[in-house]
């Protein structure tokens, strides 16, 4: 393990956007996302279907929270939840300042719910790159695409 990569945090949200299937504010995000994740060392990926955010943050917890802190006072965001956060052992997307994929109206509600219960089963637990939670929703992003 790289050292820049112990006391790793995951933390993964979902939110509806305030303004449905406006692509700006999506590109505003992923430019803002670019520009501050690479100060921050905030990697993770943006799933956006039209008019539900799913997003997943690693980091640093002291950046991790201080990012969301931000995301929850953004006026995109409406209807926060917090889908799971939880310390890991390396990251998923240690490639992506911040990954993006857009996808059908209405995939990622399915998804945020299956996110949920998956988080419950998992409390506490410290996880691996291979098994972590956004490791999970890439595997369940992936079956869900496959499925459509």
């Amino acid at each position: 393990m790289r050292h820049s990569d112990m006391a790793l945090k995951e933390l993964i949200y979902t939110s509806l956007a305030r303004q449905p299937g406006v692509m700006k504010d999506v590109k505003d995000i992923l430019q803002s996302s670019e520009r501050n994740n690479v100060a921050t060392n905030v990697t993770g990926l943006l799933l956006f279907d039209g008019a539900r955010y799913i997003q997943i943050l690693e980091g640093k917890p002291e950046n991790v929270q201080s990012l969301f802190g931000t995301i929850q006072a953004d006026p995109r965001h409406g209807q926060i939840e917090l889908l799971h956060s939880g310390e890991i052992s390396g990251r998923a997307f240690h490639n992506w300042r911040m990954a993006y994929e857009e996808l059908p109206v209405g995939l990622l509600e399915e998804l945020a719910e299956n996110m949920a219960v998956f988080a419950m089963e998992i409390e506490g637990e410290t996880l691996d790159p291979t098994d972590s939670f956004g490791a999970r929703l890439n595997g369940m992003f992936m079956d869900a695409i496959a499925a459509e």
